[in-house]
């Protein structure tokens, strides 16, 4: 089970896929073009930026995907999002959403 943890409008969660962290990152990159309006605003080895759009809730989150070798050839993925506006203080649940989709879209990358 996923937990996110969130406080004010900033959320995280940490989670771990039996694959190596190169090929879920390529995941990640690939399954967003499907993610419901996430588009990724920059990648490096270890690390991918995404951006949500601006609704109701929120005026847009930046979401960041880390990724870490575990010594079982796994990876440990760790998501945090913070919002575009550095001093908004509620997100109405936006950035728990966007963990999940991302947990969501790796999870059945494994399968």
């Amino acid at each position: 089970m996923l937990k996110i943890r969130t406080r004010w409008s900033r959320s995280s969660a940490q989670f771990s896929l039996p694959l190596p962290p190169d090929m879920v990152k390529d995941q990640l990159v690939a399954a967003s073009k499907t993610l419901h309006g996430l588009r990724v605003r920059y990648a490096t080895a270890r690390r991918v930026v995404l951006m949500s759009p601006p609704n109701w809730r929120t005026w847009g989150d930046l979401i960041t995907v880390e990724f870490d070798s575990q010594d079982d050839g796994g990876t440990s993925v760790s998501v945090r999002t913070t919002p575009s506006l550095p001093l908004w203080l509620y997100d109405w649940g936006q950035g728990a959403k966007d963990i999940r989709l991302i947990h969501e879209a790796l999870d059945r990358s494994v399968r």
